[in-house]
């Protein structure tokens, strides 16, 4: 490893390097052929580093699009800035639309689950948003036509699927409630017991057994840092975001403001 790509991992986790070195290479191709690279769908975490890698190379641009201009999940363009523009043709997004014959909603996990059980990879996925009767799904384009033919059925629900365009996406409101709480450290078990209302032990057992995510990627260490901006998800009890850290109570505990979202 050279002086220099020491110095670029050195600005992130460990167990971000997969996707530091995936994202450098993104940025060579770019460079060597200097013509826009299209990455798969990438989390916040994942456009952060890739932003920050982007940055350091004054001859390229970075642009994203999730299909919504909130969208979580963005495909990227890397590419030359003398000439890269903002076309969407370069995300190559499809839309999808289920609507359950019974007129019944369906639940987010419920449809990611069926769509990952047909083979397809969770990167090749947008966001998806459920609504009254059935989920609007933003998708690769290159797998719009299998998930259109394979997918009839949403658990036990039988679902009507149809390509739909970008503006006939139906956007759902996600809603959240932001409380205040103390942690003796900055550790996830103590940030997964508080912000779940479950027992230290409990929380390091379901970290151990693979339960836990923080920024989307599984950490099945009970010591793993946390830090402002962090995503944490406990599988079957939702997911709670850092808002900020705002310093130490009089008994040196850290004060750390969250958001649960409902």
């Amino acid at each position: 490893m050279t002086n220099r790509e020491s110095a670029i991992f050195a600005h992130f986790r460990r167990d971000e390097k997969p996707f530091v070195e995936r994202s450098l290479d993104w940025i060579e191709r770019a460079l060597d052929k200097y013509q826009p690279v299209t990455t798969p769908f990438l989390d916040p975490r994942e456009q952060y580093i890739l932003r920050t890698l982007v940055q350091r190379e004054p001859e390229l641009l970075l642009l994203l699009d999730g299909g919504y201009s909130s969208a979580e999940r963005c495909r990227a363009v890397v590419g030359p800035s003398s000439y890269l523009r903002n076309d969407p043709r370069l995300f190559r997004l499809s839309f999808l639309r289920l609507e359950t014959k019974s007129g019944k909603p369906l639940e987010h996990s419920d449809v990611l689950g069926t769509i990952l059980g047909l083979g397809i990879k969770r990167e090749k996925v947008g966001d998806l948003h459920p609504h009254q009767s059935g989920c609007d799904i933003v998708i690769a384009e290159e797998m719009c036509e299998f998930v259109h033919n394979q997918l009839g059925q949403v658990g036990r629900e039988h679902v009507n699927i149809s390509k739909i365009a970008r503006n006939e996406f139906i956007l759902t409101e996600q809603k959240y409630s932001v409380r205040a709480v103390t942690l003796p450290s900055l550790r996830v078990d103590a940030l997964v017991s508080e912000g779940y209302r479950i027992s230290r032990a409990k929380a390091a057992a379901w970290i151990k057994n693979g339960k836990c995510k923080v920024n989307w990627k599984v950490v099945d260490q009970p010591d793993y840092p946390v830090e402002a901006g962090d995503l944490i998800s406990l599988r079957g009890y939702g997911r709670i975001r850092i808002m900020s850290l705002d310093g130490l109570t009089k008994k040196r505990r850290n004060l750390v403001k969250i958001a649960s979202f409902i």
